[in-house]
């Protein structure tokens, strides 16, 4: 099933790229809160909120990484046969 284990595969690259992204998007959060902290610029609830963001984005990044490694793992195994 060559057609399918492809757009596993594809859908598996997507995931890891969402996880990057959202890699990416919680780093940025930290550096705007550290930008921020560093002047004292930001009411002190904004803090908790881009806390509350970075820990969303760390979590669902590694879902998405997690399930895009089962997914990786599942075409292999097709493409093997064994499922």
């Amino acid at each position: 099933m060559p057609g399918r284990t492809d757009a596993i595969t594809a859908h598996a690259r997507v995931l890891g790229a969402d996880a990057e992204v959202l890699e990416e998007c919680a780093a940025r959060l930290r550096r705007l809160a550290s930008r921020l902290g560093a002047h004292d610029a930001a009411p002190p609830w904004l803090y908790r909120t881009l806390d509350d963001h970075i820990t969303a984005c760390v979590v669902a990044s590694a879902d998405l990484a997690d399930a895009s490694a089962r997914l990786d793992d599942y075409a292999g195994a097709t493409t093997d046969g064994t499922t």
